[in-house]
């Protein structure tokens, strides 16, 4: 089979197609033709030529990406090109989850919802909070943990009325 040139020059122009923009590097041309030559050299009988050039094209343009994206900086890349895949259904599922903490722990009564406040909303460590309450710090621990189970179970009731 005769390699033409523009034979080569078409199919990288196909191949690159769908890796995005085509291109013409004439350097990929020409190490594709190099590889094609070794290749219709090395096999004795090619029943479909176009086909291995084809596939020598294919391997040429996927190990060119390969190659140059690895030297490409994300900072030169359009942010248009560059897409985030939405989160409409996360977004919707946490805001619901946050409204029934939220109103769980208006059901909580008032010393384990401030226990809980202290400890997640203001930062203080158990010893702190131990000395503002003047109790041991086991027992503000005890609470801490009856004050979570607490709020656990409020909100798994909420959570299931709502999904009745």
């Amino acid at each position: 089979m005769e390699i033409k040139p523009s034979d080569i020059r078409a199919m990288v122009h196909i191949a690159t197609k769908r890796t995005g923009t085509p291109i013409h590097d004439e350097d990929l041309e020409q190490d594709i033709a190099l590889h094609a030559l070794e290749a219709f050299r090395r096999i004795d009988r090619v029943t479909h030529p176009r086909a291995l050039l084809m596939k020598i094209v294919d391997d040429a343009v996927s190990e060119h990406w390969r190659h140059r994206r690895s030297s490409e900086d994300l900072d030169s890349i359009a942010e248009r090109f560059v897409s985030q895949a939405p989160t409409f259904e996360y977004d919707l599922d946490l805001r619901r989850r946050i409204e029934l903490l939220r109103h769980g722990l208006d059901l909580l009564p008032d010393s384990k919802r401030a226990l809980l406040e202290l400890f997640y909303t203001h930062d203080y460590s158990i010893s702190q909070i131990a000395h503002i309450q003047g109790k041991s710090v086991s027992a503000v621990k005890m609470d801490l943990l009856r004050s979570r189970h607490s709020l656990a179970r409020i909100v798994r009731s909420l959570a299931n009325k709502k999904s009745r």
